[in-house]
């Protein structure tokens, strides 16, 4: 019988009668981004090989259960940090300041600036991070196929900032594509000889090549 009061609402209810779901969504959020940090941090400091889901688990202080509930198996937890990083780096680099860059027009010095900025980026914890994936990946099909459309959208994002970073002028040469995927792709393979060769990446003698790809 309604004795003309209202009924209370559950706990877990807001005032207004609808379900307080935020906290434990939150919660959620939190815990996945805990996890894909705890990944990369493993990742970047003992390699793939070493990079186990009980080490991620621990270091980012989650129970298994958890764990398995965001990311089920080593290779999706590994092919999601990655993807996280690789996606953090590009927002960054769409955001750059360009206020040291040379001018446009001043075709030679920006094509200088632009190349040193581009070698940079291959000595960011990101690109250690994919290469650790890439080797893995040379034995592991599933892996493979999780990194080639990302490696795909990665790449269009790269010439998509490198246009604004040589500028308009070089950018619009027919050839700039070419020269950018020439100078990517040898940008990358030479980084790799960093890993043991100790030198000081400031003093690469490709440098200037490099630069001159884009002028000749």
């Amino acid at each position: 019988m309604h004795d003309g009061t209202a009924a209370e609402a559950p706990a877990d209810w807001g005032l207004g009668g609808e379900r307080a779901l935020g906290s434990g969504q939150e919660r959620g959020r939190i815990a996945k981004d805990a996890i894909l940090t705890a990944a990369m941090d493993c990742l970047l400091e003992d390699g793939y090989a070493a990079t186990t889901t009980l080490r991620v688990q621990q270091r980012a202080g989650v129970s298994r259960g958890k764990l398995l509930h965001h990311f089920p198996s080593k290779r999706v937890l590994i092919a999601s940090a990655v993807k996280r990083l690789m996606d953090d780096r590009m927002d960054a680099a769409q955001q750059s300041d360009f206020s040291d860059a040379p001018a446009a027009d001043d075709v030679a010095a920006r094509v200088e600036w632009a190349v040193e900025r581009m070698w940079e980026t291959f000595f960011a914890d990101n690109f250690w991070a994919a290469m650790e994936t890439w080797i893995a990946a040379r034995t592991d099909p599933e892996l493979a196929g999780d990194i080639v459309d990302h490696e795909r959208r990665v790449l269009r994002r790269v010439r998509a900032s490198s246009a604004r970073s040589f500028g308009e002028v070089v950018a619009a040469d027919p050839d700039f594509r070419r020269s950018l995927d020439l100078v990517f792709t040898s940008m990358r393979g030479m980084a790799l000889t960093y890993t043991f060769s100790g030198r000081d990446p400031r003093t690469e003698p490709m440098l200037a090549t490099w630069v001159r790809a884009f002028l000749t």
